[in-house]
């Protein structure tokens, strides 16, 4: 009877080895989705003159093929003076902008992180002053 029990804790064991070890060897960058640590200006930031540039800082390296950054005004008219750039470690997506006058401007983005999942949002912040 011993011998029984003995066989049925060594066949749990390997039964239990053979469901954890895939989960223990399956990359952890699986749900490693890339979404802004910081951007520049920043969502909801009022600026006393117009910025130069927006910047995106992400959690997780993007692919630069697949990265969108767009800025519109208020009547959905681009206001940007480059295409978007990826910084060399995949982390900053930039992009140039015109002269703004004051108003209220949309950010939006659109990028896929490296493990190829896609992810997308916007914000928005105003310029108070006028354009130099």
């Amino acid at each position: 009877m011993r011998s029984n029990r003995r066989i049925s804790v060594t066949t749990i064991g390997i039964a239990t080895a053979i469901l954890l070890v895939p989960a223990m060897i399956t990359p952890r960058c699986v749900d490693a989705h890339a979404f802004p640590a910081s951007e520049q200006p920043s969502a909801g930031a009022t600026l006393k003159s117009s910025p130069t540039a927006v910047e995106i800082h992400f959690d997780n390296p993007v692919e630069a093929m697949f990265a969108r950054l767009q800025v519109s005004d208020k009547n959905g008219g681009g206001v940007t003076a480059s295409a978007p750039a990826v910084s060399e470690d995949g982390i900053t997506v930039s992009v140039k902008l015109k002269p703004l006058p004051s108003g209220d401007y949309t950010v939006k983005w659109s990028v896929v992180a490296e493990d190829s999942h896609r992810s997308e949002g916007s914000y928005t912040f105003t310029v108070a002053g006028s354009a130099n």
